[in-house]
């Protein structure tokens, strides 16, 4: 009984995956053919080409916050003795 439920479990996920690449295939197919249409618009002059500035890949994004740059203390003065841990005493 066991080996009828996981041959069963098998062959399911086996379908799910197939059908699942298969509907990629179909989106691909349909992407590349209206890009290709697109392309032939563009190339016949019957639409605007957008400016290379205008076609960016990602959103831009908010910078960084800016670090904290270190900064030098000042010493102690010159002339006083310098403190001594507590286990010196």
């Amino acid at each position: 009984m066991l080996t009828i439920a996981i041959t069963t479990l098998f062959c399911l996920a086996g379908i799910l995956s197939l059908a699942v690449i298969a509907h990629s295939l179909v989106e691909a197919r349909y992407a590349y053919a209206r890009l290709m249409r697109e392309g032939e618009l563009i190339r016949a002059g019957l639409a605007l080409q957008d400016a290379a500035v205008e076609m960016a890949l990602r959103p831009k994004t908010v910078a960084a916050p800016r670090r904290a740059v270190a900064t030098r203390r000042a010493g102690l003065p010159v002339g006083l003795p310098l403190p001594q841990p507590a286990s010196a005493a």
